[in-house]
């Protein structure tokens, strides 16, 4: 993967991604799989309204919070962080400024069209949230270095979709969860995502890709037109008309805590400054299926300078290539909806080519998604694809054009190696008890049981900010796939459309 990496965007290491040894992934708890946040994490019950992962997350953030001395990022989608998440960040703010005055407190929310322009009950902007917190800080705030955004890099294309909240260049949690309460606990149908908690040098890669995100939003708030459509930035007293805005980081430098080498993942979407430019970048993927529509550009599978500008997409393909004996994807959808000229990538052509050449070579590949028409409420939706046998299709046609073979036989070597259903929570429960279906928004990898990724990023054409890590660590990956990959494949494979061990091949 690296190779591959430094061949793609070698300017951008360092920076958009890194690769360090020396981390630890662990929790707080007791117990090899607390560094695993998960959640509802109720598998197995049709009824997850009492589910306490998501309430696990938030005392994970929490404690890493108060532990801090020196700076604490927090990167996420708007809106802003509320209910126990918010909670969390406040009591452990609370705590950590009694340490240190002057610790650093970066909160960075990316915003999607018109939602950090206005402060409805589903849109906020950067001024309400920093009053919010303020409020809920109350003394705590006074003169504390606190600074809020709310970024959107390129109009109605790109805006910040990382969420990770690191800690003093020594611990970060990251993953798919936004920081809001009513997607993930206490409802009738709470949405699945997963994040990881590590600790080690890679916790500064983080701060490093924020760093990134910081300087677009210093550029970008100088004046009336940028501050409009694309940054607000608004800062707390700690900060005066002569402080130097607060980046890059300042931290101490990081120290091993255990011997796992991760690769941190990043993409700067559009709109930002790629370190080391843009030159040279991947061929055109030459599918034209893939394509919403003609008269518009193909960024992700077909625009060079796209693909060095966010080498995690190449990087995660050469992750499910490595693989030997087995894939495991978990995504909230494989396709995208089209709607050009903003989103014109139907689905990344090169990652269905890869899943073909396994599935072709006899490799077990399982995939999870979220159910189809998912919603965690009717402005929420979780789903993008119509139908399970859309992702069938493409990797059929795939199939049949890379192994040179006809619809049968495709057919057959399909059957013969994967296995595709939509999340189920429990066996024989295939919806909420208010109907609706179940949503997974977790973004993760596993091959060979070996090495995974857990992260922010998509495997559907999503052109945004994004981050994670890719995890070489044996007990880790024991953890992730007993107390995540297992279960999650039993509860739905009762739904699977395709299922190579129990003979389903329903197209």
């Amino acid at each position: 993967m690296e190779a591959q990496l430094r061949q793609l965007a070698p300017g951008s290491e360092g920076t958009v991604w890194k690769r360090t040894d020396g981390n630890l992934i662990a929790g707080h708890g007791v117990g090899g799989s607390h560094w695993l946040l998960q959640s509802p994490d109720c598998w197995g019950q049709g009824d997850c309204s009492s589910a306490t992962g998501a309430q696990r997350l938030a005392d994970a953030i929490r404690s890493d919070i108060a532990a801090a001395l020196e700076w604490v990022d927090i990167t996420t989608l708007v809106t802003y962080p509320d209910g126990m998440f918010q909670e969390a960040i406040v009591s452990g703010l609370k705590e950590a400024l009694t340490h240190n005055p002057d610790i650093t407190i970066r909160i960075l929310g990316g915003t999607p069209p018109v939602m950090g322009s206005v402060d409805t009950g589903l849109t906020e902007t950067a001024s309400n949230y920093m009053d919010r917190l303020k409020a809920d800080l109350g003394s705590s705030a006074d003169n504390a270095r606190i600074i809020v955004a709310g970024v959107e890099t390129s109009w109605l294309y790109s805006w910040n979709h990382a969420k990770m909240v690191a800690v003093d260049g020594k611990t970060v949690i990251t993953g798919g969860h936004n920081l809001w309460e009513g997607a993930y606990a206490g409802g009738p149908n709470p949405v699945s995502d997963v994040s990881m908690r590590l600790t080690g040098p890679a916790a500064e890669s983080a701060h490093i890709f924020a760093d990134l995100l910081w300087d677009f939003a210093e550029t970008w708030s100088q004046d009336w037109w940028s501050r409009l459509f694309y940054v607000e930035v608004v800062k707390g007293e700690g900060f005066n008309s002569i402080t130097r805005f607060p980046t890059p980081h300042e931290v101490s430098a990081s120290q091993a805590e255990g011997d796992a080498p991760v690769l941190a993942l990043g993409g700067l979407g559009f709109g930002m400054d790629v370190p080391g430019g843009t030159a040279g970048g991947l061929e055109p993927a030459n599918d034209s299926e893939a394509t919403c529509s003609r008269l518009h550009t193909d960024y992700v599978n077909n625009d060079a300078e796209y693909s060095v500008a966010n080498p995690e997409e190449a990087g995660l393909r050469a992750l499910i290539a490595s693989a030997t004996e087995s894939v495991f994807i978990s995504q909230q959808d494989l396709l995208a909806v089209c709607a050009p000229p903003v989103s014109n990538s139907c689905y990344d052509a090169r990652l269905f080519d890869i899943l073909a050449d396994k599935l072709i070579r006899e490799i077990p590949v399982k995939i999870i998604v979220s159910s189809p028409g998912a919603k965690q409420s009717l402005a929420a939706p979780y789903s993008n694809m119509d139908q399970m046998t859309d992702i069938t299709d493409i990797l059929i046609r795939k199939v049949r054009a890379r192994a040179d073979v006809d619809q049968t036989t495709a057919e057959e070597i399909i059957c013969h190696s994967l296995q595709l259903a939509p999340i189920r929570i429990a066996d024989n429960v295939d919806t909420w008890a208010n109907g609706r279906g179940i949503a997974n928004h977790a973004k993760v990898i596993c091959v060979d049981d070996a090495a995974f990724y857990i992260g922010s990023k998509n495997l559907y054409p999503a052109t945004l900010q994004d981050f994670g890590f890719i995890v070489e660590d044996s007990k880790a990956a024991a953890d992730f796939k007993k107390e995540y990959m297992d279960v999650i494949w039993s509860a739905s494979k009762h739904a699977a459309i395709v299922d190579f061990e129990e003979g389903v091949c329903n197209f």
